[in-house]
């Protein structure tokens, strides 16, 4: 059976072309991984092989820094008219764009590096985003149009169109790059900038009166964005090609929304106020007596979590937990009364040792919760069974 490096050495020797490796790979690793086979039940990180990938992302976000840089300093000194300095400051972020864009023919779609492409999606969509929002500005400005807010005066129509288009250039930039490169982490980006978009269209209509019902919107979008990685997921339950790397960055962008959703509801909840539409975190660190209630419901949310990581085998939905769950630990400790160095310690034991003995016992606990699964159904494309060796 070949494998990536076979592939790799049949387009250096011209019998396919190195377009071509990508779309071979899935394939053949799809023919190799029926859903029946042992899974390891492991989350394989194909986007990077080694060292080198490293090496040459670091040279990416390097020369992209050094880009705006010196777009930064090229504009300050040949212009100091705002309007004038906009327009040239879009223009220049454009070009970088296309730039970018240009590395990633090489190092994305022709030697299909995943770190590097990863670090040029990130610099490509950040100049997008710019220079379309300075465009915007100049235009406004030449039109004559004012944009100046002061004190707690709504957004007039033109910034809240400004903001909405720099916003919807955020999503099709990185969505763009995936069409094109078929880039998993770019999806996941896309989904991301999605949800940031939607969350923007409801804030900038009326900030004061839309915001107590962040809560909500984050915890459906992130529903929504577990749902998609869910779907990709069945598409692969053996955890072998480029859909399974499509669900794993869909369920890392999810899993924020999802547990600040949930857990500023339950602040909500648990306050009596709208005081938790920001984030959980901030919340239970100022409500002063409902912190150690809603550290405890952080806990709480956070095990549930861990057990719906378990069903569909997805570690990813609890890494961007952990930070939420050292907080509520540490506001737990604090509230029995523990010093300084004591609450860092015990904050950090707990933590580690939760993680620690999950993941020990990752594979008996997903054997013991999925037994009832039969094996080759729909079900066990949602929850694939983990398989004793």
């Amino acid at each position: 059976m070949a494998n990536r490096a076979d592939l790799e050495a049949a387009a250096a020797a011209g019998l396919i072309t190195a377009e071509q490796i990508g779309p071979l790979d899935d394939f053949l690793n799809t023919r190799s991984s029926p859903v029946r086979q042992t899974l390891s039940g492991e989350e394989d990180l194909r986007f990077i092989r080694n060292f080198h990938d490293v090496f040459l992302a670091i040279g990416i976000v390097l020369f992209a820094v050094g880009l705006a840089i010196a777009i930064a300093t090229f504009v300050a000194s040949a212009t100091s008219e705002v309007g004038q300095g906009a327009t040239m400051t879009g223009v220049a972020c454009l070009t970088a764009a296309a730039a970018m864009w240009g590395l990633s023919e090489i190092f994305a779609r022709r030697r299909r590096l995943f770190l590097p492409a990863i670090a040029i999606v990130l610099s490509f969509t950040g100049f997008c985003v710019v220079g379309a929002g300075l465009i915007y500005v100049s235009a406004a400005m030449a039109a004559g149009v004012d944009n100046h807010v002061s004190g707690n005066a709504a957004l007039p129509p033109e910034a809240q169109a400004g903001i909405l288009i720099a916003l919807a250039v955020g999503v099709i930039a990185p969505a763009l790059f995936y069409l094109r490169f078929r880039l998993p982490f770019s999806l996941g980006f896309t989904g991301a900038m999605a949800a940031a978009f939607v969350i923007g269209a409801v804030l900038v209509q009326d900030f004061e009166r839309n915001a107590q019902f962040l809560p909500v919107l984050y915890l459906v979008l992130g529903l929504l964005l577990f749902a998609a990685g869910v779907a990709f997921d069945a598409r692969d339950p053996a955890r072998a090609t480029r859909f399974s790397d499509n669900g794993f960055w869909l369920h890392f962008a999810a899993a924020p929304l999802i547990l600040n959703g949930a857990l500023g509801l339950l602040a909500q909840m648990l306050t009596g106020s709208q005081a938790g539409v920001g984030g959980s975190i901030a919340t239970m660190i100022g409500t002063g007596a409902a912190a150690a209630p809603l550290a405890i419901a952080t806990l709480i949310v956070v095990a549930l979590l861990g057990f719906v990581s378990l069903l569909i085998n997805r570690r990813a939905l609890l890494v961007s937990a952990l930070l939420t769950t050292g907080v509520a630990i540490g506001i737990l400790m604090n509230a029995i009364g523990l010093g300084a160095g004591a609450l860092a310690a015990t904050t950090l034991i707990v933590l580690g040792g939760f993680v620690l003995v999950l993941g020990a016992g990752w594979h008996v606990a997903r054997r013991a919760l999925l037994g009832w699964v039969p094996p080759g159904g729909v079900w066990s494309r949602v929850f694939p069974p983990e398989v004793a060796a």
